[in-house]
């Protein structure tokens, strides 16, 4: 659906909508698309879409209504925001972190740091028991 803003106000309050679209994507994403110097935006084109997709939705929908009823007619939405429409899907999360690399798989270390010891167990020429050589500390 096409819309075209009439009123200075109109076309403000689209742009504050945008903004805080913006806002929420970069909060995501941990990132903040922007170029070394500041001066352009160098998201890629999927991180775009997700950002005019989540304003159009509060455009269309800026009170995030989510049915309307008229005599016999009933209209549901599925799946809006409290918030007026500012809100992010599932998948446009997925789609996000894959494009900022963050998958949600970390590495946990099983130690605090502890030093502890290897004991390395030696055989003799003469066939006896293992016996122990000494300790190799290990980090």
């Amino acid at each position: 659906m096409k819309r075209t803003f009439d009123s200075n106000e109109d076309l403000a309050w689209a742009e504050s909508v945008l903004d805080e679209a913006s806002t929420i994507v970069r909060e995501e994403s941990g990132k903040s698309w922007l170029s070394s110097d500041g001066a352009s935006i160098v998201a890629p084109d999927i991180v775009r879409v997700i950002t005019l997709r989540v304003a159009e939705r509060a455009i269309r929908n800026p009170d995030g209504l989510s049915s309307e009823t008229a005599g016999d007619y009933s209209y549901q939405r599925n799946g809006v925001g409290a918030d007026g429409g500012l809100f992010l899907t599932p998948w446009e999360i997925s789609v996000l972190r894959k494009a900022t690399g963050r998958n949600g798989l970390w590495t946990q270390p099983l130690t605090r740091g502890e030093e502890y010891y290897n004991t390395e167990w030696v055989m003799d020429q003469f066939g006896s028991e293992p016996f122990p050589m000494g300790s190799i500390p290990r980090w």
